[in-house]
C-alpha cells in the first residue's frame, strides 16, 4: 500500500484524522485528540503528524536505551529539596557492572590520609556501604555518600595529588629565593640511597599555601627549575610531613 503524501494536498476536512496514524490495536497513541467536528487544515495536519511522529520515536528510543537499574539519591546528599531517582541507560549499566572501586586508592580530604577500598556491601534498604583500609591497617565502613556529592570526604588519589601539586607549586614559587640560597650551599644536598636524586632536607618545614592537607612521605611531582649558572637543578618531587614541605628532590643537569 502506498503511503500518504501530504506535499501536494490542500483544502480542509473534518474529524480527528491524526487518530488514523497514531492508533494500534484499537488504542490511540495520540494524547492530544481533537473533537470530531473540528475543521482540519490538511497542510497543518501534515506538519502536526511529522512532529508527533518524531516525538514518539524519541520517546521509544529513550525507553529502549534505559535499563532497569534505578539509583536513589537522598536530598540531603545533593542539597536539593527532593530525593532524586536516576535510571541508568544500558551503556551506564554495562559500564557500572564491568567497573569496580575495589583496591582503588582514595584520600581523606580532612587529613590527607590515603585509604584503600577493600569491599562493597549492600544493606537491606539498598544503601551501598564501602569498607576502607587506613594506613594504620584499621578497617572502617562508610556509606556511598562519603565518596560522592557535596558530602564526600574521600576523593580519588590521582585527582587529589594533582590538586596538591598546584598548591605545592605555588608554595615553591613563594619560597623560591629561600630555596635558591639553600641549594647554593652544596653541603645542604645529599644523594638519595638510589643515587637518583639530590635531596634538600629542610630544617624548618615550609608552609603550604592554602593549608591543603597533603599525604605524609609521598613523592608529589613538582617541576621547577633552579639555574645555578654552572648547572641546573630541576626540582622533581616534594615530600611533606604534617602538612608542611619537609624535603625537596632534585635532578642535576650539567653543561
Amino acid at each position: 500500500m502506498a503511503g500518504f503524501d501530504f506535499s501536494n494536498i490542500s483544502g480542509e476536512s473534518f474529524g480527528d484524522i491524526e487518530d488514523v496514524f497514531f492508533k494500534k490495536d484499537g488504542k490511540s497513541f495520540n494524547t492530544e485528540t481533537q473533537p470530531s467536528d473540528r475543521k482540519v487544515n490538511l497542510q497543518d495536519l501534515s506538519k502536526s503528524i511529522a512532529e508527533k511522529s518524531n516525538q514518539l520515536t524519541r520517546e521509544q528510543n529513550n525507553s529502549a536505551s534505559t535499563s532497569g537499574t534505578v539509583i536513589n539519591i537522598s536530598a540531603d546528599v545533593i542539597g536539593s529539596e527532593e530525593d532524586v531517582r536516576i535510571t541508568l541507560t544500558e551503556q551506564e549499566e554495562r559500564r557500572m557492572n564491568t567497573s569496580s572501586v575495589r583496591n582503588k586508592e582514595f584520600i581523606d580530604v580532612n587529613t590527607g590520609e590515603i585509604v584503600i577500598i577493600i569491599e562493597k556491601t549492600e544493606m537491606y534498604n539498598g544503601t551501598n556501604l564501602y569498607t576502607v583500609k587506613q594506613e594504620n591497617g584499621k578497617m572502617i565502613t562508610y556509606p556511598r555518600s562519603m565518596f560522592l556529592s557535596r558530602t564526600k570526604q574521600f576523593v580519588p588519589k590521582d585527582f587529589y595529588i594533582r590538586e596538591a601539586e598546584r598548591a605545592l607549586e605555588d608554595s615553591i614559587d613563594k619560597f623560591n629565593s629561600l630555596i635558591l640560597d639553600l641549594i647554593h650551599e652544596n653541603k645542604n644536598l645529599n644523594e638519595t640511597d638510589d643515587g637518583k636524586y639530590l635531596e634538600l632536607m629542610l630544617d624548618t618545614p615550609l608552609e603550604i599555601i592554602g593549608g591543603m592537607k597533603v599525604p605524609d612521605k609521598v613523592q608529589i611531582p613538582v617541576k621547577r627549575m633552579f639555574d645555578m649558572d654552572y648547572k641546573i637543578l630541576m626540582l622533581e618531587n616534594v615530600i611533606c610531613l604534617d602538612n608542611k614541605i619537609a624535603s625537596l628532590l632534585f635532578i642535576d643537569i650539567w653543561f
